[in-house]
């Protein structure tokens, strides 16, 4: 829920500075990957019912992406982790009234890296189940 609020405030960003466009691009993935995987969830697991061959693709695409997020994700959270004075020059050219600790910095490095590290687990125990249960998509 988090994402996707990121996500629609993201778009307006992305008018302005359109470098954005990737990570928006990544988070709308992972928002998408949380739907369809919720989808398959409920028709698949729970009630046991046929998922159409098109909600697999989008299952599968969003969830290709996704692990993308959550590889680059765990790396950068690692970097930031075990290098903290990285961005110091970076901190220290920002205004007074917006500049934020470093210890700040490293703490949200932490929860990335926790978020990333339960995507990850989740989109392959997601497959796990996608393969266990394939006879429930149509062909």
């Amino acid at each position: 829920s988090f994402l996707a609020v990121i996500t629609v405030f993201g778009l307006a960003i992305v008018l302005a500075n359109p470098a954005a466009l990737l990570q928006i691009f990544l988070f709308a993935s992972v928002v998408m990957y949380g739907w369809f995987s919720n989808r398959f969830y409920t028709k698949v697991i729970v009630a046991k019912e046929m998922m159409s061959k098109k909600l697999k693709d989008w299952l599968q695409v969003n969830a290709i992406v996704a692990f993308a997020f959550s590889v680059l994700g765990i790396g950068n959270s690692i970097y930031i982790y075990l290098n903290p004075h990285t961005f110091d020059d970076i901190l220290k050219q920002m205004p007074q009234e917006m500049a934020m600790p470093q210890n700040l910095l490293v703490n949200v490095a932490i929860v990335l890296m926790i978020f990333c590290s339960l995507l990850f687990a989740h989109i392959i125990w997601t497959y796990m189940l996608m393969r266990k249960h394939k006879e429930y998509f149509e062909a």
